[in-house]
Formats: C-alpha cells, sequence, structure tokens
C-alpha cells in the first residue's frame, strides 16, 4: 500500500474515533440531566425561563414548571436546559474559611492572634498643646 492511500484512511479512522467519544460524552451528559429531573428541582429552560418542576409526564414527555407561586406552565420535557444547582457564597477574602477577620483598617486578625493595637495612636505624650492647655486646633494659625 502506498503512503498517500493509508493517510486519509488513518485521518477517517481518527475523525469516526472523536465523533464516537463526543457522542458517548453527549449521552451520559443526557442521562445525568435526566437523572436530576425530579419534582422540586430548580430548572431553566431553553429560552431562559427559570422555574421550580412540579411534575414530569415521562408518557407525553410533558414537564410542569412553577414559574412564579401560582403561575404553572407545561412545556416539553426536552426543553430543560439544565438544573440549577444551589450556589456557595465565598467571600472574596475567604476568611470564613480560614477563621481570619478582616477590620475596617484593613488589618487581618488571625484566630488564633489577638489584635496588636498601635500604642502610639493613644498616648496623650504625642499630643501636642496649645495655649490654652487643650490640644484643638481651632485657634492654631494655618501655615
Amino acid at each position: 500500500m502506498e503512503l498517500s492511500l493509508l493517510l486519509p484512511l488513518g485521518l477517517l479512522v481518527l475523525m469516526m474515533v472523536f465523533m464516537w467519544r463526543s457522542n458517548k460524552k453527549r449521552t451520559a451528559q443526557q442521562q445525568e440531566l435526566r437523572s436530576k429531573i425530579q419534582p422540586g428541582a430548580e430548572v431553566m429552560t431553553q429560552a431562559g425561563i427559570y422555574g421550580t418542576l412540579v411534575s414530569v409526564d415521562e408518557a407525553a414527555n410533558v414537564a410542569t414548571l412553577e414559574t412564579s407561586p401560582g403561575t404553572v406552565l407545561r412545556v416539553h420535557s426536552a426543553t430543560i436546559a439544565h438544573v440549577v444547582e444551589p450556589t456557595v457564597d465565598v467571600p472574596d477574602d475567604a476568611s470564613a474559611l480560614t477563621g481570619d477577620t478582616v477590620d475596617e483598617d484593613d488589618r487581618v486578625t488571625s484566630a488564633d492572634d489577638a489584635v496588636v493595637e498601635d500604642a502610639s495612636a493613644n498616648d496623650p505624650a504625642d499630643t501636642e498643646l496649645n495655649d490654652e492647655g487643650d490640644n484643638s486646633n481651632d485657634d492654631r494659625p494655618k501655615a
């Protein structure tokens, strides 16, 4: 056999393998979706309508959705695009996961360590007094 005949034949076999794998993955995803579709599940249709699944009639391929209290829609069961999973709210700094906290001064307080405050901020010896003996800056000349 010539190389010019084997190359297209090899590409054809490779293409068929990739098509078979993608079809197998798509079938597995559809079966997983069908197993999640049960009454009470939050779902989204292909049209982007969110609702709670009330009932599913497998024989007639009809799903009943409640989009808001008192509003019920009947849709074809194939129009359900995916089951909405509840999301976990993770803070941006992930301090809730480690037990650390962030205060208003952007200082991180570890669950194991105590906050050490700056002693010079509260030291009365560092403040200057004006002529009347108080530390207000109302009477000072502007520089």
